[in-house]
């Protein structure tokens, strides 16, 4: 009581009390107050509720009665009504302060539960073994960690021994680790942060380490989606200029394995087009040599659903093949490559390719296109077959794409003997005429992979890929043995008009020219015009160095 009093500050009249404080009889007339108890004297007098409940147990019991009230305008007040006979005294103090700063930490405390509760998955601590000692929550990543308890960690998050390099389990230093990859038994693929911590002995000895992990797969995978679409939308862009710019369909190759190899941080890429007969490289870009078995490829990425295909190669890598397909037509195939040991292909570049097989399809449509529209314009005036320049490009892009393909061909020289008999006896015209036929024949011959020219004059030259000496000898001889048919056909069956012919086949895998062949071939063939005429001769294959290259290695010797 005395205390309660000296809250008051009673000591007769109120008027000089320091507590907001007022004093009423059981009618509930206000007879004294102190200066600071306005604001709660004319509650007393708006307010039916709490503080007159109060007052009346104060009354109705003789004892002190406390209670927590509001006024309505964000204010509350703890108050003590102490009975005295039939009067009652009421002392306040005002706790909005303190109430609301209890109240916000209270808030924040339950805020900051909810935060790190939403923000962690798991919590751990391993042993120095990196066996779980203490996991919390009981389930975590559709798994009852409980049974984790005493088990290895890293056998537990990597079932398949597939940890990343970075264990975050094995850390020796504070640390975090983002977008850590894991696959626990029964469940999918999901992606972890890490924050740990080692244990430490006096000695600094690892002892064991602490940590939390989340969950970032949903985040994960929405930085993927947006990183694919971003790749996909650049990739598509440059495609699609090259479609507009590309002035031969060399370029257009180069140009689309150019930009594959930039985006993928591919070390090689090949290109190649797809004929009845077979395929023929079309674009190499790179650094890395390998010769690649393109048939076999090409036939199990046909019999893939999928139009990208990741294949075993030597060593650590993996290659993914990309097919163009138009309806039921093979237009042909990518190929990019790098080292996977070191940086493995991922899902996200899997997709990628997939998604812009589109375009690279219409690429292909427009080389094709562009191929059939080039040999057109290079045709020679007279026969129709490419004319020497045009001959001797094609040529020369087959066998730079040879040097690393493993794939050779043979170039077939032709010359006409006793042309300029035709000219004397029957006239130009149908000299012009047996050029003609002779053209006829030898389109008859080629497959679109092939190319067919005249090299001046009488001279004509035959480039058949990917063929053998003896299956190009034989076509050869297929030509000669159309030479009676071509005399009658201009009126001269009795003339003497017939072939000589070179065969000089590539070397797989050999850096060679158009000019060296076709001097290889013209030497057998003059061989064969000092023997009779009218046959074929085959060059030997030169498994050494060219020219060039013996007299390169000859100033070194000398040197």
């Amino acid at each position: 009581m005395a205390t309660l009093k000296k809250m008051a500050g009673i000591s007769g009249s109120l008027h000089r009390s320091k507590s907001s404080a007022f004093r009423i009889n059981a009618a509930g007339e206000v007879l004294d107050k102190s200066p600071s108890a306005g604001p709660l004297v004319a509650l007393w007098n708006d307010d039916q509720g709490p503080l007159h409940h109060t007052v009346h147990e104060a009354l109705t019991s003789g004892l002190p009665t406390d209670a927590r009230i509001e006024d309505g305008k964000g204010s509350t007040y703890w108050l003590v009504a102490v009975p005295q006979g039939d009067e009652v005294v009421v002392v306040t103090r005002d706790t909005t302060l303190p109430d609301k700063v209890t109240e916000a930490l209270l808030k924040s405390r339950t805020m900051l539960k909810e935060l790190l509760d939403g923000s962690v998955d798991l919590s751990f601590e391993l042993d120095e073994n990196h066996t779980f000692r203490f996991i919390s929550p009981h389930k975590a990543f559709g798994q009852e960690t409980e049974q984790w308890l005493g088990r290895n960690a890293t056998r537990i998050f990597w079932p398949n021994g597939d940890a990343p390099v970075r264990n975050p389990f094995t850390a020796r230093r504070e640390a975090q680790f983002d977008n850590v990859p894991a696959m626990f038994e029964g469940e999918g693929r999901c992606w972890l942060h890490f924050n740990v911590h080692p244990l430490l002995n006096e000695k600094g000895e690892k002892t064991g380490l602490r940590g939390t992990c989340r969950d970032m797969t949903e985040r994960y995978m929405a930085a993927r989606k947006t990183k694919q679409d971003g790749l996909r939308f650049m990739l598509l862009q440059r495609i699609t200029r090259i479609l507009n710019t590309a002035e031969s369909a060399d370029d257009l190759f180069d140009s689309a394995s150019a930009a594959l190899q930039e985006v993928l941080r591919a070390d090689m890429v090949w290109a190649a087009m797809h004929y009845e007969e077979g395929l023929v490289p079309s674009s190499i870009m790179g650094t890395y040599q390998e010769i690649l078995d393109m048939d076999s490829i090409w036939e199990q990425l046909n019999a893939a659903e999928d139009a990208v295909l990741p294949f075993e190669s030597t060593g650590d890598r993996q290659h993914l093949a990309l097919r163009m397909q138009r309806g039921d037509k093979g237009l042909g195939m990518m190929i990019v490559s790098r080292d996977t040991k070191v940086s493995p292909w991922s899902d996200l570049e899997v997709e990628l390719l997939g998604g812009v097989v589109e375009v690279l399809t219409a690429a292909f449509g427009k080389a094709e296109l562009i191929d059939t529209l080039y040999r057109l314009s290079s045709k020679d005036e007279l026969t129709g077959l490419m004319n020497r320049r045009a001959l001797r490009e094609a040529v020369e892009r087959r066998l730079k794409h040879q040097c690393r393909t493993g794939l050779s061909g043979c170039l077939v020289f032709i010359d006409l003997d006793h042309f300029k008999e035709v000219n004397d006896t029957l006239g130009h015209r149908a000299g012009d005429l047996a050029l003609k036929s002779v053209a006829s024949q030898m389109q008859s011959m080629i497959r679109p992979c092939d190319f067919a020219g005249r090299y001046g004059g009488d001279e004509f030259i035959l480039w058949l890929e990917d063929m053998d000496s003896d299956v190009a000898a034989r076509k050869a001889e297929d030509l000669i043995a159309a030479m009676p048919a071509i005399r009658e056909d201009i009126g001269g069956a009795e003339l003497r008009l017939n072939a000589s012919i070179g065969v000089c086949p590539s070397v797989a895998g050999k850096d060679m020219t158009f000019e060296e062949l076709a001097d290889r071939a013209d030497a057998v063939l003059y061989e064969v015009k000092e023997s009779g005429r009218g046959h074929v001769a085959i060059a030997p294959v030169s498994e050494g160095p060219s020219e060039a290259e013996a007299g390169e290695e000859e100033d070194l010797d000398a040197g």
